[in-house]
C-alpha cells in the first residue's frame, strides 16, 4: 500500500498558543464574577435574559443549520462517516479573510470544511463564532455555509496545522462507514489557494494525483 505522502507548501502557518491558571487565579475570578453579579439590578438581570431569549429564537434557523452539519461526537450506535476524497482543515481562530478565501474555492470545488473541535470547548461559543461569521459572509458575498466538528479526520490524517487541504483514494480493503487508519493520502499546508494545492499534488501527489487532476479538470471531487 502506498504510504501517506506529506506536501508542504512554504506558506504562513497558524502558530499555537496555550496558556495555564493557577486555582488561585481562577478562585479569584470566579469570586470577582459573582460580586460583580450581585451588584447588577435584578431588573437588568431580566432583560438581559429577555434580549438573549429573543437572540436564540432569531438564530434558531442558524443553529439548526450549523447542527445538521457539525458532527460533535461519535456514539457507538451511530456508524462513523467515511472520510470524503478531498476535505480542507481549517480553525475559527484562523483570520478571518483567509477563512472566507478558501472557503469560497472550497465551495467551488465541492469540498467540506471541517474543524477540530469547539470554540474555547463551548457550544454556545462556537454557535456564536459560527453566527457572526455566517453574518460577515453574507455582508461580503461570499460562500461560508457548511462545516463539519470531526477530530477523527483530524487523526485520521495527523493533521496538527491548518490550513491543510486533504486528499486521498480510499483503499477498497477499508469497509464503509469507517474510519480507515491506513488510508493513503496527500496533504497540502499553507495559505496556498486550493487551486495551486491541487496542481502541486497533481504534479507531485503520491496518493492521489489523479483525483487532483480530475478536480482540476472538472472542478469538483
Amino acid at each position: 500500500m502506498t504510504k501517506p505522502y506529506t506536501l508542504l507548501a512554504l506558506l504562513c502557518l497558524l502558530p499555537a498558543f496555550s496558556a495555564a491558571n493557577t486555582n488561585d487565579a481562577i478562585n479569584a475570578y470566579q469570586a470577582r464574577g459573582l460580586q460583580q453579579a450581585a451588584s447588577i439590578p435584578k431588573a437588568t438581570l431580566n432583560a438581559l435574559k429577555t434580549t438573549s431569549d429573543e437572540a436564540l429564537i432569531e438564530h434558531q434557523p442558524l443553529i439548526a443549520e450549523f447542527l445538521s452539519h457539525a458532527r460533535i461526537s461519535h456514539p457507538p450506535s451511530k456508524p462513523v462517516q467515511a472520510a470524503p476524497g478531498a476535505i480542507l482543515f481549517v480553525s475559527f481562530s484562523m483570520p478571518e479573510s483567509l477563512l472566507f478565501a478558501l472557503a469560497d474555492e472550497a465551495a467551488a470545488f465541492d469540498i467540506p470544511l471541517v474543524v477540530n473541535g469547539l470554540v474555547d470547548n463551548d457550544f454556545k461559543k462556537t454557535i456564536q463564532t459560527f453566527a457572526r461569521l455566517n453574518q460577515d459572509a453574507q455582508t461580503q458575498h461570499r460562500s461560508f455555509k457548511g462545516i463539519s466538528i470531526d477530530p477523527l479526520w483530524f487523526e485520521q490524517f495527523h493533521i496538527t496545522t491548518v490550513p491543510a487541504l486533504v486528499l486521498s483514494e480510499r483503499p477498497s480493503t477499508c469497509a464503509a462507514q469507517t474510519i480507515c487508519a491506513n488510508q493513503p493520502f496527500d496533504v497540502v499546508y499553507g495559505n496556498a489557494s486550493i487551486k495551486q494545492s491541487l496542481t502541486l499534488i497533481r504534479d507531485k501527489g503520491d496518493a492521489a494525483p489523479a483525483l487532483a487532476k480530475h478536480m482540476l479538470e472538472t472542478g469538483h471531487a
